[in-house]
């Protein structure tokens, strides 16, 4: 989708006073990429994988260092993720926002996920490591959220049904 400000228009005017809008979406950077302030968290943590766990089965390639690969390239996956979130606070009221998940998607998401053993207690561990230094790092705004689930209303909802109190949609938002 590329034209968002046109589905996001079709979906407000379609939507009853009652209606609600559920999605589920990627809200990180163009072409699922990562911003430079994730990047520097990523690289040392890159640096403690076992060799065999930094092949990457999507672009079958060795990444002896971490490469954040532009999914937009190559067709229109991820094209206009920035821009995801700023539009729907413009256009829609937030009933529930659930925001989540930046450093520890590179590690558990497709192209690396499947090297790691949720039998084996190393790889448990550095997966809750990722997953702690992701979440502070969001929570103290150093890095934004690259997914989230919500649900709209054209109406006002008085108040959103927030995860955490602080990660409000605005806050999640990085500005470009």
């Amino acid at each position: 989708m590329v034209e968002l400000e046109h589905l996001f228009d079709s979906i407000h005017n379609g939507l009853t006073d009652d209606g609600l809008f559920i999605t589920s979406d990627m809200i990180g950077r163009n072409g699922h990429m990562r911003w430079p302030e994730a990047m520097d968290m990523i690289k040392p943590l890159w640096q403690e994988l076992p060799n065999e766990y930094k092949y990457n089965q999507m672009l079958k390639r060795h990444e002896e260092n971490y490469r954040d690969h532009d999914c937009s390239t190559q067709s229109f996956e991820g094209i206009r993720a920035q821009d995801i979130l700023p539009l729907l606070v413009q256009k829609f009221n937030f009933d529930l926002f659930v925001p989540f998940a930046n450093l520890v998607m590179v590690f558990i998401d497709r192209p690396f996920g499947h090297h790691f053993d949720c039998n084996k207690q190393s790889d448990l561990d550095f997966i809750d490591k990722v997953h702690q230094q992701d979440e502070e790092a969001i929570m103290s705004g150093k890095i934004k959220p690259t997914q989230m689930y919500a649900v709209l209303t054209k109406t006002s909802v008085g108040k959103t049904q927030l995860l955490n109190p602080v990660l409000t949609p605005e806050f999640c938002i990085r500005k470009v």
